[in-house]
């Protein structure tokens, strides 16, 4: 018997495609809605929604997100939609009618739910700026990825366990500087080691000594202790530990001990007093039956239209615009430009102008854009702005005050063309410097507080197309690469004969900052002597590609299957901005994974998390990366948790960034009660800063500030308080565990903003305690920037074996305009150094003489004079190709040691304080002669001071040959919000302090005129002084 035929439900369909459908809702009411065959899923939902309040029950109803679409297939049985990216057209249902059901779930997901919410910062209203399918399809791509790597958890030892947990902090080879070899003996170093209390061991190893062996050669001292298997090396002081078959030397700890010229210390610790630190498995959770297979490229090409068979020219239509913030009779008009990264792929659209009434303007205006849709690249962008029209008499797009934006994905996370109608809630401008009024870097978030926000009303075409419009998948862009390669041995081809005199060319080219017409096309020529030849400037290749051309973006495409890997300065830049393609991306955080260790990737993870803001889809490369490796290592984890959680009072990236919290803390529920603790903690600090910021506290009476810092501890020593501050790890860093608030040395600081000064005690009993400043009131994530380049550059430094004892400080943004700073112990700044050595400020001998007074007159002292060389050489040069600004002697601090160090970054990149139209820097660095009095130690050392210049040279030139990473790193913040870091003019900066385009000859003396400068104009700096030491004694 043959099968029965079963009708389609396509055969329905309307000569527009469209399909009469009945919805049945939980309540019971049908509602009859046309709907687009081939629209997705969560766009009918949409739909439908705006339909729902015309009918009865509506109230009765949860939000639209609490429910999922059911229907009987063709063999009969009910199935629920959970990938809403589909269409009808997928799904096939056997009969037109959709029922509306309850999302399921059990009490201890939705309580999960609630604690990640709750630790995130994120209410369950915010997530209306994706597509519902595709924060779907980012969770269930990233809850692949963490069960993955749960799976692989199980089968691992105790010890892999904990590594995770407590992950190795180490230098990336174990090589030692020439000058530190002098403070070696015989290649030997000696560790003290406390076994019980009071039990203190002497030893002296190898420093290429594993710490397995130097447990056993500790125990061989002490028999019948332990056995070696059954015990490891805890750091005093902190919650590190060393283990492992590399070398103690390369541990950073023993080598910043080496450096300080002081003892490492340790605890043996028996592994049977550690707690378990593996995070517990979660169990996989059971499949949910779904519908048909999830859309893919893999699916026969017959079920969709590539774009590249489209020759209709692009277009969109402009339906409406509402809720606009102008008076009636009000002129706007619209721009619409299409982009990729910040080029435009044809010239920006515009409407006529339009009046406002009521707040709409309602119109039906077709924007045909001068590109066929076979030549829009996959990650080109919609870029929207409406403006207000200006009241002069000829207008261009600057005569018009800009009043909204927003940005859309050209394809969507399926790779399809939208169509049919979409409303879309608008940003408002900000105190922006724009050229034009299209905004491409941007999100392309909707805004998801858009309930009060313009509004744009869409209509998307079909270009007489029925199934979905579809970028083609790579087989078919390897096709096409293929198909049309310049024929062998011409220009373009691989086999092509590359003469002197083209390479000649190409190698000039290269080394241009600004590329011409005429280089492009030369380099794209030789795009594979590119590729073999200088692989780094891969880049610049990429500003040669016509993006707005389908064959060349092929050809791009494929050509970075074969291009080598790129070292770390390289390959970040292509994490910018301006490089948005999917397989650029792609290949940069290849390149990143291959070459970053942990240690290292946690050095730049302040840009890689500002980069996120520019991918172009929730699911990418890049979060995928970040996530993995914040997985299997806990310390990163940490820190990708403050620093994505520290922004989640932005609307553009709340959704982007609290899905990847999300997916971070169901993957560590046992990390999950730490982090709640550390804001729990927070919040209590919250409260008591704005205690002491009532007007009561004055904080130029010093009766009032009395009174503050009483009734600041008198709130801090209560249970309530003693118990959430207590026992937890320091937000700065997991290596510190704060045991005790110890209340009275916590006290009130007299700045604007009164920072709490608070110590507490330290896990380690005979340890020193751990003092910290929380701010709140201040925006630190300039402070962040900064501090992140100088720890950079003392690395940069270092590895070229040049130690200029610098001293960056933690500093973390833990939510808006708060954060935690690391107090620097025993240390004064310059201006109470002065006022401590009681004599004029102009007198040179104050620093000197506090250092004797430390230290008396001997070796010690010359030590200490050393410390101050060094550091002061490292900050001159630091603060000059940083443009730091507003120096005085209250931010220049010096520690007993003698190391110097900067504070408050309130100005860089050259942006001055200026009073009257003058800037107030008048020098480029700040070397006073009370500096230069010390590194001569008094008059008597002038070669001591000869040494010096020569450091500041070598640090200035080794700094200048990774201009490119500093640049790349300053570029990939652009999206940050810091406010004097807003466009590349802010970044152009470090091209006049750098100057990459001189040779190295050529910067040498370019530095030794601003040392010479530097010094002539000292006494400015020490009026500055003058004045700052005045308003203090007022």
């Amino acid at each position: 018997m043959s099968a029965v035929q079963l009708p389609d439900v396509s055969v329905e369909l309307d000569e527009s495609g469209h399909l009469s459908v009945d919805f049945l809702l939980p309540t019971g009411i049908l509602v009859p809605l046309m709907v687009d065959f081939y629209a997705s899923l969560d766009l009918i939902k949409k739909s439908l929604w705006r339909e729902v309040p015309k009918y009865p029950l509506n109230t009765k109803l949860k939000r639209e997100d609490s429910y999922c679409f059911m229907f009987v297939n063709k063999v009969g049985e009910k199935e629920e939609i959970l990938d809403e990216s589909q269409n009808l057209n997928d799904v096939r249902p056997f009969w037109p009618v959709l029922k509306l059901v309850e999302k399921k779930g059990d009490k201890t997901s939705k309580t999960l739910d609630r604690s990640v919410n709750n630790l995130i910062g994120k209410g369950p209203h915010k997530l209306d700026s994706y597509q519902p399918a595709e924060i779907e399809h980012f969770r269930k791509k990233m809850t692949e990825l963490y069960q993955d790597i749960n799976t692989a958890r199980r089968g691992q030892t105790a010890m892999e366990k904990f590594e995770w947990r407590h992950p190795l902090r180490l230098r990336s080879s174990p090589d030692i500087p020439k000058q530190l070899k002098s403070r070696l003996n015989n290649d030997h170093i000696v560790i003290n080691v406390e076994i019980q209390q009071q039990m203190c061991h002497k030893l002296r190893l190898s420093a290429q000594c594993t710490p397995m062996e130097a447990v056993r050669l500790l125990l061989e001292e002490c028999p019948g202790y332990a056995e070696p298997d059954d015990c490891i090396l805890k750091v005093f002081g902190l919650d590190e530990f060393l283990y492992g078959c590399y070398p103690l030397i390369q541990f950073k700890y023993v080598y910043l001990c080496l450096v300080k010229n002081t003892a490492p210390q340790f605890w043996l610790v028996h592994t049977s007093t550690l707690p378990d630190m593996a995070p517990p498995v979660p169990p996989v959770p059971p499949n949910r039956r779904g519908t048909l297979p999830v859309f893919s490229y893999e699916q026969p090409e017959d079920s969709y239209h590539c774009s590249w068979k489209v020759q209709h020219k692009f277009s969109i239509s402009v339906t409406g615009i509402n809720k606009v913030q102008l008076a009636d009779n009000s002129k706007i008009k619209m721009f619409a430009g299409l982009y990729h990264g910040n080029e435009a792929l044809c010239e920006v659209q515009e409407t006529d102008e339009l009046p406002v009434q009521e707040g709409s303007c309602n119109m039906k205006v077709e924007l045909t854009f001068p590109i066929i849709v076979a030549d829009v690249p996959r990650s080109a962008r919609l870029c929207f702005a409406v403006c207000a029209a200006a009241t002069t008499k000829k207008k261009t797009s600057r005569d018009f005050n800009r009043v909204a934006w927003v940005n859309m994905q050209v394809y969507d996370f399926k790779g399809r063309l939208p169509r049919g109608n979409q409303v879309l809630p608008m940003w408002q401008y900000e105190a922006l410097l724009l050229d034009e009024p299209c905004y491409p870097i941007g999100t392309v978030a909707l805004n998801p507080l858009g309930h009060d926000a313009t509004t744009l009303s869409l209509s998307f075409p079909d270009y007489n197309v029925r199934s979905s419009i579809v970028y083609p998948p790579y087989h078919l862009v390897k096709e096409c690469a293929a198909n049309n390669m310049e024929p062998e041995r011409t220009p373009g081809s691989p086999s092509m004969r590359v003469s002197k005199l083209h390479l000649d060319q190409l190698q000039s080219a290269l080394g241009q900052e600004e590329l011409f017409e005429q280089d492009k096309d030369l380099l794209w020529l030789l795009r594979f002597e590119v590729r073999d030849r200088f692989p780094h400037h891969l880049s610049q290749l990429l500003q040669t590609v016509k993006w707005n051309n389908h064959i060349d973006v092929a050809k791009m495409i494929v050509l970075l299957e074969s291009w080598p890997g790129l070292e770390v300065d390289y390959a970040l830049e292509l994490l910018d901005f301006e490089f948005p393609e999917y397989h650029v991306r792609k290949f940069a955080v290849k390149c990143l994974d291959s070459v970053l260790g942990n240690d290292e990737l946690s050095q730049y993870l302040l840009q890689l998390v500002q980069a996120l803001k520019y991918e172009t889809y929730l699911n990418c490369p890049l979060a995928k990366f970040l996530l993995t490796r914040a997985l299997k290592n806990q310390h990163l984890g940490h820190k990708l948790f403050w620093l994505l959680r520290s922004e989640m009072h932005s609307p553009a990236v709340m959704v982007q960034y609290s899905l990847i919290l999300e997916c971070y803390l169901r993957a560590n529920k046992d990390h999950m009660g730490e982090l709640h603790k550390q804001k729990e903690a927070l919040s209590k600090l919250t409260f008591v800063n704005q205690l002491v910021k009532m007007d009561r506290y004055r904080f130029d009476d010093q009766k009032c500030q009395k009174l503050a810092n009483s009734d600041m501890q008198s709130v801090l020593g209560q249970k309530t308080y003693c118990a959430k501050l207590s026992d937890l790890t320091s937000p700065l860093s997991p290596l510190f565990k704060l045991k005790e608030l110890r209340v009275d040395k916590c006290k009130v600081m007299k700045s604007k903003k009164r920072p709490l000064w608070l110590v507490w005690s330290n896990m380690d009993s005979a340890a020193d305690d751990i003092s910290l400043l929380y701010k709140n009131g201040d925006d630190l994530r300039q402070d962040m920037l900064t501090l992140q380049m100088l720890q950079l550059m003392d690395n940069i430094w270092q590895a070229e074996g040049l130690d200029l004892r610098m001293n960056p400080y933690m500093c973390i943004a833990t939510g808006d305009q708060q954060g935690l700073i690391e107090v620097v112990t025993d240390s004064e700044t310059i201006a109470n150094i002065q006022m401590w050595y009681k004599k004029k400020t102009f007198d040179k001998r104050a620093l000197l003489e506090w250092l004797k007074d430390k230290h008396g007159t001997g070796p010690e002292l010359d030590q200490a004079v050393q410390e101050f060389m060094l550091s002061c050489a490292g900050y001159c040069v630091a603060t000059y190709v940083l443009g730091i600004g507003d120096r005085h002697n209250d931010n220049i601090m010096m520690k007993s040691s003698g190391q110097l160090f900067h504070i408050d970054f309130g100005h860089i990149l050259g942006n001055f304080k200026s009073k009257f139209g003058v800037k107030r820097e008048r020098v480029p660095f700040v070397l006073t002669t009370h500096f230069v009095h010390v590194i001569k130690k008094g008059e008597s050392n002038n070669d001591n001071f000869e040494r010096f210049r020569e450091t500041c040279e070598q640090a200035y030139l080794i700094l200048r040959s990774r201009s490119h990473l500093l640049m790349s790193l300053f570029m990939m913040m652009l999206s940050s919000g810091i406010p004097q870091l807003t466009c590349r003019r802010d970044v152009d900066y470090l091209k006049e302090t750098l100057k990459p385009d001189l040779t190295e000859e050529g910067a040498r003396e370019h530095f030794r005129g601003k040392f010479k400068e530097a010094l002539r104009n000292s006494w400015t700096t020490s009026v500055n002084f003058w004045f700052h030491n005045f308003a203090k004694d007022k």
